[in-house]
């Protein structure tokens, strides 16, 4: 008797446990779901976390206040109920933006950083008296010169003109651009592909190039500023082309010699050279009489 009575206290205490263990988490469960309730309506609906600030880093081209118009956030907005990624969308539709990072900073605070497209080469319109730029990818920028450059700073003009210096002026293809657009012409997107790898590969001679021309015979001609009139491409993806307009650069600025033709057409058989007669005796003495472009010869380039 005292057996089964001690076995069935045994069974009690444990039914009993487990029950109150069972309560205790229901329990506490219930809290849980309560408290994220009730954090979940503060997060969300609590004045404590409105947007009162919008801080943008990176801009320059775009003006703040049309970054903050695009960004579509309506006074007192709730931080969390933020989509940040739709946000940095509609920014990145300005053809000036090339990506941005949206940050939600506690409790009020918004921050957007941008980065601009940065141009490659610019282009002129004539018709429309503008020149826009042309970032890496084939992106058209809005005008950097148009009617607006007199009401600019002396400051703002002599940035931008040291800005357009820096950069080759694309000839030789069509002019009519539009802001936002891409371009898909094969031989521009070639050209732009050989002077960023000409800036970072050959930065000495890259800052020479004044002129990208496009020529109707299928040619690509670079204008530097000195040291050669042009220099005459085709096969521009070549893989040692960039080496050699390199090694070739560093000749004539080491031995102090000037060419006025340079055919590098076919650039896995060399450069030909139509030398300036002043350099004559330099050039024979590097190269010999190998290389001599004849007037006719270099006339068709």
């Amino acid at each position: 008797m005292n057996e089964w009575m001690s076995k069935t206290y045994q069974r009690f205490a444990t039914n009993l446990r487990y029950v109150c263990r069972v309560f205790l988490m229901g329990a506490t469960l219930a809290g849980i779901i309560l408290l994220s309730v009730d954090l979940f309506k503060y997060l969300f609906n609590s004045s404590d976390f409105s947007i009162q600030q919008i801080t943008i880093e990176g801009a320059s081209r775009i003006q703040e206040d049309e970054i903050r118009a695009r960004s579509g956030l309506a006074p007192g907005a709730n931080l969390w109920l933020v989509k940040l990624e739709e946000l940095g969308r509609r920014i990145e539709e300005h053809p000036v933006v090339h990506r941005v990072a949206v940050q939600r900073i506690p409790p009020h605070r918004i921050h957007i950083v941008i980065e601009e497209r940065v141009p490659a080469v610019f282009v002129l319109n004539a018709d429309e008296g503008r020149m826009y730029g042309i970032d890496a990818n084939g992106v058209v920028l809005p005008p950097y010169l148009d009617g607006s450059m007199q009401m600019r700073s002396l400051d703002e003009r002599q940035g931008l003109a040291a800005l357009i210096q820096s950069k080759p002026l694309v000839s030789g293809v069509v002019s009519v651009v539009t802001p936002g657009a891409v371009i898909e012409d094969e031989r521009v997107l070639a050209g732009l592909a050989l002077t960023q790898r000409l800036a970072e590969e050959a930065p000495a001679l890259a800052a020479e190039i004044t002129e990208l021309e496009f020529r109707d015979n299928g040619n690509m001609a670079l204008h530097p500023r000195r040291r050669a009139g042009v220099i005459v491409l085709r096969d521009v993806e070549s893989p040692n082309l960039v080496a050699q307009l390199k090694a070739f650069w560093e000749v004539l600025e080491t031995e102090n010699l000037r060419a006025i033709y340079v055919d590098a057409r076919f650039p896995e058989h060399g450069f030909a050279v139509r030398w300036d007669e002043r350099d004559g005796q330099a050039w024979k003495k590097l190269y010999g009489n190998q290389g001599l472009l004849t007037q006719a010869a270099a006339m068709e380039l």
